[in-house]
């Protein structure tokens, strides 16, 4: 079955479809990132579903083409990195803006389904005012990283009421208050993608909508900012049969609208969280904090054993309170185990046993997931 798949996404094969629009195209150009990038973007405004209106299969069509193109151009790189193998050690690594070009489309949805419909705070008023709309975009930035850091939807987010009491405050006061900002100029398309494809959302500071762009969109563009800076959250891009295109996620969560690269100044200015979030907790207590480094893929577990010394123990009966050990047992009390060094990294559970163990003289706490666990990605990806 491998062998078949290998085959079906083999070089040759993206060589022959790519001759559909290229005739002449060589391997030698196959092989070049901008070279095969910009066939790959031909191809798709041909087949584009709307010039086969009607046709039920195009979008299908579509969508398959560029699973294609993702997965021979996988097994363009794993041919690259061998031969890179091959090569001396002070060679030049390929620079990530250089495979980010292969990427004809991203949403971060893709890398974290858990943000599939998360979008908070939300207003529960309809906003008038810039004034407003700047810590509510920079706080629906730092909630949506803090859910990719912590690996699920969080519990414990900053609210509506956070962005009331910093209203008229700026995008960057905002992100100033929680562990800094980095500007990406406008510039550098591929460096903005890689930052999102990487770490999640950012922020245009620049996007200016025009009156005709407001009223195509008018549930998501504030009267007030038609003509200045409409603070704007960047979830991804893709390519259209106009050209590429950026997604962004409108502030009352009602619309992903597309923003046509380059146009409406979205990209001059790109606001990023400098901090990862992995040290924000983002769950409801109580906790008791545990260095996690010896479970590893803990995020999965069903269930876990805490081996615990006299006086860990001591520290574990706090969560509890006056609550004898038989009634948390018996009413599963809920409390959430905590990565002592990622503070992020956390999940709900209750203790089923507790046992003496007189070889190794510790207490053994059999504790079960409340959850099921987030993305296996979670301790690869954000250690």
């Amino acid at each position: 079955m491998s062998h078949l798949i290998s085959c079906v996404y083999s070089i040759d094969n993206l060589l022959h479809v790519f001759r559909l629009v290229r005739p002449n195209m060589t391997m030698k150009q196959l092989l070049q990132d901008e070279e095969r990038l910009s066939a790959m973007k031909e191809l798709l405004v041909q087949m584009h579903p709307s010039n086969f209106p009607g046709n039920e299969d195009a979008q299908n069509i579509y969508e398959d083409m560029q699973t294609f193109y993702e997965r021979a151009a996988e097994n363009i790189s794993e041919e690259s990195s061998k031969q890179s193998r091959r090569r001396k050690k002070n060679h030049p690594r390929t620079s990530p803006t250089t495979v980010i070009e292969s990427v004809v489309q991203f949403n971060v949805r893709q890398k974290w389904p858990w943000l599939d419909g998360y979008l908070r705070p939300l207003s529960p008023i309809h906003l008038t005012s810039g004034k407003v709309l700047a810590p509510l975009v920079a706080y629906q930035c730092i909630n949506l990283r803090g859910a990719i850091a912590h690996g699920k939807r969080p519990s414990l987010i900053y609210s509506w009421e956070n962005v009331e009491t910093c209203k008229g405050q700026s995008v960057m006061d905002i992100l100033m208050k929680h562990g800094g900002f980095k500007t990406i100029n406008g510039s550098k398309v591929d460096e903005i993608k890689v930052e999102i494809i990487n770490n999640g959302p950012v922020i245009s500071f620049s996007f200016i909508p025009t009156t005709a762009f407001a009223q195509e969109h008018s549930e998501s563009i504030i009267k007030s900012r038609i003509k200045k800076h409409h603070y704007c959250l960047i979830i991804g891009w893709k390519l259209t049969e106009y050209g590429e295109v950026w997604l962004v996620q409108s502030y009352n969560g009602t619309e992903i609208f597309q923003v046509p690269v380059g146009r409406y100044t979205i990209e001059e200015t790109i606001l990023a969280p400098k901090d990862n979030y992995l040290h924000v907790t983002w769950q409801q207590g109580p906790y008791y904090d545990k260095d996690m480094m010896n479970f590893n893929g803990w995020s999965n577990y069903e269930d876990i054993t805490l081996i615990l010394k006299t006086h860990e123990l001591e520290e574990f009966v706090e969560i509890f309170g006056d609550k004898p050990f038989h009634e948390v047992i018996v009413e599963k009390t809920r409390f959430v185990i905590r990565d002592k060094k990622k503070h992020a990294h956390s999940r709900s559970c209750s203790l089923t046993s507790l046992n003496w163990d007189k070889e190794s003289k510790t207490w053994q706490a059999q504790c079960t997931f409340n959850d099921k666990g987030s993305q296996p990605m979670l301790d690869d990806d954000l250690a």
